[in-house]
This record gives C-alpha cells, sequence and structure tokens, in this order.
C-alpha cells in the first residue's frame, strides 16, 4: 500500500510539489512495524495426566520476545525510517554551523525541538553562505547514525527562506562581483537618435505598453521586441536568451531591459549571476528600468544606464522632437557664435601683421625663387658631376672583374700548366722506362732459365725433389732433367762419385 503527499496548501513550499510514496504505510499500522516471529510453546492438556511415569506438567511462560544487537536494531530502524519517511522537507533556523572536510555539521531548530544535520558540500553545495539564525528549508532523510547513535537528518537541499534570506543572497552575490570590479565597466553613451532600439520584457507586460506609448510621441525609429519571461525559475535563461538574440543583431543601437514593479522576490530573476554576467559582456548599450523608483537589482550597477521606471527609460532613448529643434537651434546659434568670433580673430590678426605691397612682395618672391632654382642647377649639376666620376671609376674597377677577361686568363693558365704536365709526364715516363729495362736486364741475368740457356740441367728424381747430389741416386733409378729447352726422362745405369774423390 503506498499514500500520496503533495505541498499545495503548504505556504512554507511556494509552488513546490512533494509526492512521496511510501511503500507499505497505512494509516492504521503506525510506523508498520514488522510481526514478531512466531513462537510455538508446547502445552500441557489440563486434565491429569494417564501415564503415571509422565513428569509433572510444565509452567505455562510467556512468549520469549526477539533478541537484536545494536548494529541490527539500528539498521533495522533505518529501514523504517527510510521507508516511513523516505526524503523530507523540514523548516527551521541554523545553528551550530560547522564545515570540515567540505561537510557541512549543523543544527536545525524550531522553538521547541531541534534536529542534528548533515550536509555533504561536494554533491550538493549550498547556493548561498550559511550563517547561524538563518531561516532555511531542506530536503533530506532521516537516519542514527550507528557509530554515535545520534537521530541525524542527512540534506541533499537547502534553500533560503522569506524576503531577508533573498536579500541577503543578494548581498552576498553583490559583495562577490564588486571584488572581480565587474561594477567598475565604464558606462557607454547613449546615441542621440537611435535608429533601432531593442526591448527585453514581457510582451503581456504594462512596463511595453508604457514605453511604446512614449516612442510613438517621439522620433520615430525602428522597434525590435524580443519577449522575455521576467519572473519565476525560468526567467534568468529566458532573459539572457533575448538578449543574445538582440545582440547578434547588428543594427540594434541600444537596448532597454525592463520591468514593472514587484516584491524582491518577484525581481529575483535580476539578482540572478547570469543575468548579470550577460548584462555585463553584451556588447550593445543597455538602460535598465527594473520596478520602481526604490528599487535595485544588480543589473543596475553593470548596465550603461538606469532609469527609475520603464516609462523614464522610454523617455531617455527615445528622442523628443521639441528637444531636439531646442539642441538643433542651441548647436546652430553656438555655431554662429564661433564662426563669427574667430573671423574677428582672424581680421585683428591680419591687421597686425603689417604686410607690405602685394606687387613688391611678388617681386620679392621672385627674386628668391630665381636665386634658389639657380642654387639648385648649380647643385644638380655639381652632383651629376661627381656622380660621373663615380661611375667611370667603379666601371674601370669592374673592368678588371670581367668575366670574359678572367676567363682568358685563366685559359691561358690552363694551356701552360697542360703543356707543363706532358713535359713532365714524358720525362717520368722516360725514366720509368729506362729503369724497367735495367731492371729486366738483371732478371734475365739472374734467372734460372738463362743458366739452363747456357747447357745447364737441372734434374729431379721420381718423386720431384731436386737432385744435388750423386749419391741421392741409385742404378734403375728414373729421372727427369730440365734443360734449357724441354725436358728428358732418364734412367741411372751407373753412379759415380765426384771428380778427385778416390772411391
Amino acid at each position: 500500500m503506498s499514500r500520496k503527499k503533495t505541498t499545495e496548501n503548504n505556504p512554507s513550499a511556494k509552488g513546490l510539489q512533494l509526492e512521496l510514496a511510501v511503500p507499505g504505510w497505512s494509516e492504521t499500522d503506525g510506523l508498520n512495524q514488522a510481526a514478531p516471529p512466531a513462537i510455538d510453546v508446547a502445552r500441557e492438556p489440563s486434565g491429569p495426566s494417564s501415564d503415571p511415569l509422565a513428569p509433572p506438567p510444565a509452567e505455562p511462560r510467556d512468549p520469549v520476545p526477539p533478541v537484536f544487537t545494536v548494529t541490527d536494531l539500528i539498521a533495522d530502524v533505518n529501514v523504517r525510517l527510510r521507508n516511513r519517511y523516505g526524503s523530507v522537507w523540514v523548516e527551521g533556523e541554523l545553528g551550530r554551523i560547522n564545515e570540515k572536510n567540505n561537510i557541512y555539521y549543523f543544527v536545525l531548530k524550531d522553538a521547541r525541538s531541534n534536529i542534528d544535520c548533515v550536509l555533504f558540500a561536494r554533491a550538493a553545495p549550498p547556493p548561498f553562505e550559511l550563517k547561524e539564525g538563518m531561516q532555511v528549508l531542506v530536503r533530506g532523510y532521516l537516519e542514527i547514525f550507528p557509530a554515535r547513535g545520534k537521530f541525524t537528518l542527512y540534506v541533499e537541499m537547502i534553500e533560503p527562506r522569506g524576503e531577508g534570506a533573498l536579500l541577503l543572497a543578494f548581498l552576498q552575490l553583490k559583495r562577490k562581483l564588486e571584488a572581480e570590479k565587474l561594477f567598475d565597466k565604464p558606462r557607454r553613451t547613449l546615441p542621440a537618435v537611435p535608429r533601432t532600439v531593442g526591448i527585453v520584457t514581457s510582451e503581456s507586460g504594462a512596463a511595453l505598453q508604457d514605453m511604446i506609448k512614449i516612442a510613438r510621441r517621439r522620433v520615430g525609429c525602428r522597434i525590435l521586441i524580443s519577449n522575455a519571461l521576467v519572473q519565476g525559475t525560468a526567467a534568468p535563461a529566458s532573459i539572457v536568451a533575448a538578449l543574445h538574440l538582440l545582440e547578434r543583431r547588428h543594427d540594434v543601437d541600444v537596448i532597454i531591459l525592463a520591468r514593472g514593479g514587484g516584491s524582491l522576490e518577484d525581481l529575483a530573476c535580476f539578482n540572478d549571476e547570469g543575468v548579470v554576467r550577460a548584462v555585463h559582456a553584451c556588447s550593445v548599450p543597455i538602460v535598465t528600468a527594473i520596478g520602481h523608483q526604490t528599487d535595485t537589482t544588480l543589473v543596475d550597477f553593470v548596465s550603461d544606464l538606469r532609469a527609475a521606471t520603464p516609462t523614464e527609460a522610454a523617455e531617455q532613448v527615445f528622442a523628443d522632437p521639441a528637444l531636439l529643434g531646442k539642441r538643433i537651434e542651441m548647436l546652430l546659434s553656438r555655431c554662429h557664435r564661433a564662426t563669427a568670433s574667430r573671423v574677428d580673430r582672424s581680421f585683428r590678426r591680419l591687421s597686425d601683421l603689417h604686410l607690405p605691397e602685394p606687387r613688391m612682395l611678388i617681386n620679392r618672391r621672385s627674386m628668391e625663387l630665381a636665386d634658389v632654382q639657380l642654387r639648385i642647377e648649380r647643385s644638380v649639376a655639381g652632383r651629376q658631376e661627381r656622380a660621373r666620376g663615380r661611375l667611370e671609376a667603379a666601371s674601370r674597377r669592374l673592368s678588371t672583374f670581367l668575366p670574359q677577361r678572367r676567363l682568358s686568363e685563366r685559359e691561358n693558365q690552363l694551356q701552360k700548366l697542360s703543356a707543363r704536365l706532358d713535359a713532365v709526364v714524358l720525362m717520368q715516363l722516360r725514366e720509368r722506362t729506362d729503369a724497367l729495362s735495367r731492371q729486366n736486364a738483371r732478371l734475365r741475368a739472374l734467372s734460372p732459365l738463362a743458366v739452363l740457356e747456357r747447357g745447364y740441367a737441372v734434374v729431379s728424381d721420381a718423386g720431384g725433389g731436386i737432385v744435388h747430389d750423386a749419391n741421392q741416386l741409385n742404378p734403375g733409378d728414373g729421372i727427369r732433367v730440365r734443360l734449357g729447352r724441354g725436358r728428358i726422362d732418364a734412367t741411372v745405369n751407373k753412379v759415380l762419385p765426384p771428380e778427385g774423390d778416390p772411391g
């Protein structure tokens, strides 16, 4: 079973629709406590036992209650709290605020009670500075912290309550923007006669009709209306989009951001940081006309002109024909006076100069001009002569570096070097040829073949070894004899001792 709860009639919610679906909840079961476990207890019959040996009847005992550990009990209670309440909205006053490691610990209280609260700023950073004594509305879930056994409200969202909180948020944002020097922007001058005026406001608002009435009585110009929401949570984004739409048009000379009067909560969208930064960054001059004369919003500090009312803004922007006529007449009068004064001063200066007769002045200037012309001709002639001399000297120096002349010189040098090279090569060739002939003669004189040519022979045994001594051979051994021309294979018939050997 489930039950739905809304806050349509709750003044603290201000239009917030809250629906809680709580499973397992009914109006009659309170906390919907779980049924205790069923315990079967054996009981004796009321009559006497027929068995004489049976034990005496047991006395009746009360049902055994369930036993929880502390951890199980807290876990069970937390589950029941979550199932019973889910996400709850609570309004109260802030007290004992402590921030540590980006976690806010504080107390939410009213006249009779208080509850400990925890807000994790990393997951849900507060949109304003938390201070003791502030009235706030929070949303969160209930739970008992097991480590300390404390009943705690874990906050998921927090917002200020009442006009005083809105004023506090206004002042905090103002201090932040002042620290950024956002309000120090130089104010731009509005065009005297704008050709195209853009208006950012609600099409159905009375402020637009008031401005159009003024525009119809003034100098005609083009009016572009960019419709925007000027109240509610969606208003800031709508205003920024309307401003960007007009800014992208390059023919808009000035923009009026206007809204009729209202409470601080009604004008909250003009205190939004995104709207203030959009007005500050707009490339077109902006006139703000928010509420009545006593109303002040943050966009007034960054606009180029603040008007007390939308009507006054129209009077400041749209040119008045009567005022333009008077201004033109005043400017013409100033021009006439300035021109007459300048002419008078010029005549007085002219009379103070004591100028000579014009003919004498012309003759004098003609003589001076002729003298200057003569000096110029002489100077030019001298410069031409000096330039001619420098040119001839440069030509002479240049002739020594002409490519044809340098090429001819290098060709002569090449021919001489070539003749010298041929002579040197020929001389070295002859010397090398003579040396080669001498070496060849020496080689021929020392060559074993030359000895053989003179009648000598070289004898080798059957194994190819050279025979130096007759004792190396025996009768019947085969030998090979190499002569100057050809070879002889022979057989040893007899081995004789060397000459002069008695053996």
